[in-house]
């Protein structure tokens, strides 16, 4: 047998155990790489097979097989280089693909007919067993776990290896932008169109299978950050108004007839409640957010205090709070103040001290939350897809979301 037919015959077998894979491993061309010294990679649009893949046996070939194939489906490889082009240097591409690889595993690791080799990635390798015990692992997605690793390494000073050999480094961008396709556009295409495979791919699953337990990790679907954070707001920030017998109902006065003056009916009519309504708006200043973003931010905002007449709050906060002030014009000549660590805590509090009707708070979530909800209603803009304790969470270009 070739070692294409080989190929081909592992990933029919795995779909006549998991129907649910039918959606995914038949839209994912397998390219055999003789001559390479790995086992197997992705590039993000097709997976790659060597020689060493065809020594393992014929278990442990099914779930390599799977395993490359949920890299392409949950756009692993194009999420990672974005994620490098927001972080620089600091992105840690063996720590992104680790983390990958232990979301993935952990789906195959429940079969009894597909097996990974030793030493192969899995949460428990990642996350604290408390976390995990609080949070199982099928509600965790790449990014959090990429993040939960960084942190032990930098409390612990090491990153510990699974027992095994089995090599972590199969997320290989093809290019210089990792990127199958023209452009932004056709990458967030190409994600949403992965995103429709899963959901149908897991709804012809049975419970328990390997893309049932995949539900956070999904592609997430397109949206229009700037019309969520405008439909967020306006409806908490446009002026109240009230009944007014001072100032009559113009229909009832056209209705009555003016030479009737004693069978005038008289309805009160409705104006502007007193007072100035007030969003509280806190920006991480600790050096995560980009410069693009920030202004196009500030852009919603400036274009949100002409239209409903409301008072900003603006709060600078990285660890502390750097300086607050209000603003009742359009915001010019905004210098942010910070660039040390990340605590929501201090940031929070002085939007509650502001007693804001609304709130929004710009950051890549990577911080320190506070234990108690605001009173006020909460947006999160956010570069980064981690988990919020509280309030509504969008996602801001190139970062998972539109």
């Amino acid at each position: 047998m070739t070692p294409d037919e080989t190929i081909s015959l592992n990933l029919r077998f795995a779909v006549s155990k998991d129907i649910g894979l039918a959606g995914i491993a038949l839209y994912v061309p397998a390219v055999h790489a003789a001559g390479s010294g790995r086992v197997a990679w992705t590039d993000g649009c097709r997976m790659y097979f060597a020689d060493r893949y065809f020594a393992h046996t014929p278990e442990e070939q099914v779930g390599i097989a799977i395993h490359e194939a949920l890299h392409v489906a949950l756009r692993h490889v194009q999420r990672g280089e974005a994620m490098r082009l927001r972080e620089g240097p600091a992105f840690d591409a063996r720590r992104w693909n680790i983390a990958c690889d232990a979301i993935v595993n952990h789906s195959i690791g429940g079969c009894r007919w597909a097996k990974l080799p030793a030493g192969a990635w899995y949460p428990e390798n990642c996350v604290d067993a408390a976390k995990l015990k609080q949070r199982p692992a099928e509600l965790w997605t790449a990014e959090e776990i990429y993040w939960e690793i960084g942190k032990e390494a930098s409390e612990h000073g090491r990153l510990l290896e699974p027992a095994g050999t089995f090599s972590c480094a199969d997320l290989m961008p093809s290019s210089a932008t990792g990127i199958c396709s023209s452009g932004a556009h056709d990458e967030a295409m190409e994600q949403g169109i992965w995103r429709e495979r899963l959901v149908r791919a897991q709804a012809s699953s049975a419970p328990g299978s390997i893309l049932r337990r995949l539900s956070a990790d999904v592609p997430k679907p397109e949206v229009c950050w700037q019309a969520v954070l405008r439909d967020f707001l306006i409806v908490r920030l446009m002026p109240l108004t009230e009944t007014s017998w001072s100032r009559p109902s113009r229909r009832s006065l056209a209705l009555n007839p003016a030479i009737d003056r004693e069978a005038c009916w008289i309805e009160p009519g409705t104006s502007r409640r007193p007072g100035i309504r007030r969003a509280g708006v806190a920006i991480d200043t600790s050096g995560s957010i980009s410069e693009p973003l920030l202004t196009a931010f500030l852009c919603e905002i400036n274009s949100l205090i002409v239209q409903t007449d409301c008072e900003v709050v603006l709060v600078d906060c990285d660890a502390e709070v750097q300086q607050v002030s209000k603003h009742r014009e359009p915001i010019r000549g905004y210098a942010a103040k910070g660039g040390g660590g990340t605590d929501f805590r201090p940031g929070i509090e002085a939007l509650r001290k502001a007693a804001p009707d609304v709130g929004v708070y710009f950051t890549d979530l990577m911080g320190t939350f506070p234990e108690k909800r605001p009173e006020f209603p909460l947006l999160w803009l956010a570069t980064q897809d981690l988990a919020v304790p509280f309030g509504r969470k969008v996602l801001l270009p190139r970062y998972g979301g539109t």
